[in-house]
């Protein structure tokens, strides 16, 4: 069973939008997938520290 997705918008520099298609490229991977790895990788270091405070 697919997991329901929805789409996530934001704007970023224009040199690390393609330095992203391009490293995505290389790695012959979606670029969905390293936003979701890198969205989950964000979210593991900030709850960490929220749970400190």
């Amino acid at each position: 069973m697919t997991e329901e997705t929805r789409e996530v918008r934001g704007r970023i520099p224009k040199s690390l939008k393609i330095a992203f298609e391009i490293a995505c490229a290389r790695l012959e991977i979606t670029q969905t997938a390293a936003l979701e790895e890198a969205i989950k990788e964000w979210l593991k270091k900030h709850e960490s520290t929220s749970s400190d405070k």
